[in-house]
């Protein structure tokens, strides 16, 4: 009754294609700064009259950004031993404070390296990074602290979605086969025989299922429960925007003179039922409950 829906995946296949996915996202909101970052000083030389090389500001920022998408990947493995959400905030928070403090010195000496060898191939003197080396690291750290945490937070919602999205296609798969509906309900699975399903109502980011006499508040959304429940065969239609019932459960249907309808259950509820959902609805329903 309560075993855990099987997936049928490994889930370590599902962070790396997130991983994919988000580095890709990154990498196009990195060009786009980027871009913006070498367009705005370009804007600014002019206006100054300097004789500054646009050359020398495409090389810092290119090595800046660059630098900080280059470390993807270990920022990736770092979100994995302390991911926000799944784990201790105290915990996530020391353990990425050390870890972007050591992260972002090494960018720093990249980026740095990167540029003593290309400043003076290209523009024939040498590159000097600080007088003050406390001072410009600090000023160096603040600016990488946000793109680090923005990164550690991206990386992590986009292995939530998958997650997500692979319990439901396991839901789903259990379904059609079990013939049983998964709910979340706060942090355990349970499974009710989808035909015993009354009706469903989406409450804010969670839905109450009426099952076996009881109310269950599922973390789910509406859409997803009423895929469920047509994998596990049940004829269950939409018939509000919040609303979705199993119309072999269907005791009355009575028009309310306004296009919309009163459709009352064999449990006695009384659920509304919108103009906009109306053909859905059975032309009868005088149907018996099922046993």
């Amino acid at each position: 009754m309560n075993s855990a829906p099987h997936l049928p995946e490994d889930p370590r296949n599902d962070d790396a294609e997130a991983d994919r996915r988000a580095f890709l996202i990154i990498a196009i909101f990195i060009f786009a700064a980027f871009l913006v970052s070498v367009l705005s000083s370009a804007t600014e030389i002019e206006r100054s009259g300097s004789d500054f090389p646009i050359g020398r500001v495409i090389i810092y920022e290119a090595t800046g950004f660059g630098g900080f998408l280059a470390f993807f990947p270990v920022i990736a493995r770092l979100v994995t031993f302390a991911t926000p959400g799944e784990q201790p905030w105290r915990r996530v928070i020391a353990f990425h404070a050390l870890a972007s403090f050591v992260l972002i010195a090494l960018q720093i000496f990249v980026f740095v390296a990167a540029r003593k060898a290309l400043i003076p191939l290209f523009f024939g003197e040498p590159y000097i990074f600080s007088d003050d080396l406390l001072r410009d690291f600090i000023y160096e750290y603040r600016k990488s602290l946000l793109g680090y945490a923005t990164l550690v937070m991206v990386i992590a919602f986009g292995r939530q979605l998958a997650q997500q999205q692979r319990e439901l296609a396991a839901a789903r798969e259990d379904a059609k086969t079990s013939k049983k509906l998964t709910l979340k309900c706060g942090g355990r699975a349970i499974h009710v025989d989808a035909r015993e399903v009354r009706w469903a109502k989406s409450a804010s980011n969670y839905v109450e299922v009426a099952a076996n006499g009881k109310t269950h508040l599922a973390r789910a959304t509406l859409a997803a429960i009423e895929r469920q429940l047509a994998d596990a065969g049940v004829p269950a239609v939409r018939v509000h925007r919040s609303y979705v019932v199993n119309t072999d459960y269907i005791s009355e249907i009575r028009p309310t003179g306004e296009g919309d309808v009163r459709i009352e259950m064999r449990g006695g509820e009384v659920i509304p039922g919108s103009r906009r959902y109306r053909d859905r609805l059975p032309g009868s329903a005088s149907s018996t409950a099922p046993s």
